[in-house]
């Protein structure tokens, strides 16, 4: 933990498209809360990706290894932005050295590993926080703060859509996404890890999911279609299909739609913008971009009052991720969402796995932990 005037000291180990997103966010924060956060030391095995951050941090310095960076007394928090097969390792390490870490999603491979990961931070007392940015998304925060108004009714359904261009050209540029020694899996663990974070989260835990998966790209396991049914603990149901394609002038795109007895919430963004409402007997109204910002701010800033600084940049959700594990490294706040949540949601997107292989429902036995950490899996008879 950090406090006093002293700034959180930073190292990235990854200096990818996440691992650069991270830079400029943090450098956001800085800048809003009188330098509480600095970027050290940056390794990525591409030198000058690594250089690239290097230079916007004035004192910061190329590490000569992961680690070399987690080893450095100097660092106090490590972002892990590689590719999921090396997280646990790196993860281990930093929680071992005692370093803050914020790691980002997927956890690891599988879900043994995460909880490993979860055991060595666990076992060494250090503060971690998973990269569920959606959490922090002004519409997705407005619609969760909708539909829990008794007003609204009981929930019925919910449905999302998740599409994207296959993330391994244009703006992800990822090519190691397509490859099965680096990833977890396809479309479902690398993008729709979020949409079931995000459903849990906004409408609780879900009791059992069904999955049917495809794969066009011809590498093994990296499935770039999923279609899912969920039954969530509260009795309503909910469908998400999740695709890959190859439209790369198509901006990755999230559509999510509630069904509540008297609400219906229909919005085509996955940060900022516009919502179609229907309330009752009314007829359907639109929410603009205005409305959403100030009802999130004030949703936001109440449950989280050390992200008041960054009120001018209140629509970009990554900013205020990495604001938030600032001041929880701080110990001005919890990590929020902690990594217990990325565990949570690991052995659901693997139960999903576990359901397209053997085409039968699959039960996420519950157990009431805080941010909806899930027990055993079993497959249903």
């Amino acid at each position: 933990m950090v406090s006093g005037a002293d700034p959180v000291r930073v190292g990235i180990i990854g200096a990818g498209m996440i691992g650069k997103t991270h830079s400029i966010m943090l450098r956001m924060v800085a800048d809003r809360t009188q330098g509480s956060v600095c970027v050290e030391s940056v390794y990525d095995r591409n030198t000058d990706r690594a250089q690239f951050i290097v230079d916007k941090w004035p004192g910061a310095r190329l590490a000569h290894s992961a680690d070399d960076l987690i080893g450095d007394p100097h660092i106090d928090a490590v972002y892990i932005c590689t590719p999921p097969a090396s997280h646990r390792e790196v993860c281990i390490k930093a929680a071992v050295a005692r370093k803050a870490i914020f790691c980002e999603k997927p956890l690891a491979m599988n879900p043994t590993q995460a909880v490993e990961m979860q055991a060595a931070i666990a076992e060494n007392g250090a503060i971690a926080q998973v990269g569920l940015v959606l959490r922090f998304s002004p519409v997705f925060t407005v619609i969760k703060e909708m539909c829990s108004q008794p007003e609204a009714g009981r929930m019925l359904a919910v449905t999302m859509r998740d599409d994207q261009d296959f993330p391994t050209r244009g703006v992800h540029d990822s090519s190691w996404r397509n490859d099965p020694a680096q990833t977890g899996g396809g479309a479902l663990i690398e993008h729709s890890v979020h949409d079931f974070d995000l459903l849990t989260w906004m409408f609780g835990p879900v009791r059992r999911v069904s999955c049917t998966t495809r794969n066009l790209n011809g590498a093994l396991g990296i499935e770039d279609f999923g279609s899912l049914q969920f039954e969530f603990v509260r009795g309503f149901h909910g469908q998400l299909i999740s695709i890959w394609h190859r439209m790369i002038q198509r901006p990755s795109n999230r559509r999510l739609e509630v069904f509540c007895e008297n609400l219906f919430i229909a919005c085509d963004h996955e940060a900022v913008g516009p919502i179609s409402v229907q309330r009752g007997d009314g007829f359907e109204e639109r929410i603009d971009e205005v409305d959403i910002l100030r009802r999130f701010e004030e949703i936001i800033l109440s449950e989280r009052p050390y992200l008041s600084p960054m009120r001018d940049v209140i629509r970009v959700p990554y900013a205020l991720e990495d604001a938030a594990f600032v001041a929880a490294v701080r110990g001005e706040c919890a990590p929020d969402p902690a990594f217990e949540a990325g565990v949570a949601v690991q052995s659901f997107v693997h139960a999903a796995y576990r359901s397209a292989r053997t085409s039968s429902a699959i039960s996420l036995e519950s157990q009431p932990a805080r941010n909806l950490q899930f027990g055993g899996i079993r497959q249903l008879k």
